[in-house]
């Protein structure tokens, strides 16, 4: 299984990517009260409410790329199925991500991939 270390080093990188967003929308979640105008409009409460929504979305994102990454790494038994799960759902997010989930799937989802990835995860 030679393409395990490459897939956990990608998985590691995209989770740094997820960062970004992560970080962007939770800052302008927190400042957004600042430059939305009208004091009680409910866009001045609702507004930064989902922004910081959706940037903790983004670091949860970001925190199971780098668990896969770091797991397989690590030769886990559980990061083969986290792995194939992140791997499915990159395939919705084109066109980069779509490649690293058909390179996931290739490398982890075939039978005899798993006979060795528990081989391998005994020994380590």
């Amino acid at each position: 299984m030679r393409h395990i270390q490459p897939l956990a080093i990608l998985w590691i990188i995209v989770g740094a990517f997820w960062l970004i967003p992560a970080l962007v929308m939770t800052v302008l979640g927190t400042v957004a009260r600042v430059f939305i105008p009208f004091g009680g409009s409910i866009g001045r409460t609702l507004g930064p409410a989902v922004m910081h929504l959706m940037g903790f979305g983004f670091l949860f994102v970001a925190a199971a790329a780098f668990l896969a990454g770091w797991g397989l790494m690590q030769r886990r038994p559980w990061a083969r199925t986290l792995t194939i799960l992140l791997g499915i759902l990159a395939l919705f997010h084109p066109p980069l991500a779509t490649a690293l989930g058909i390179y996931t799937l290739w490398v982890l989802l075939p039978a005899d991939a798993a006979q060795e990835y528990t081989q391998i995860t005994r020994t380590a």
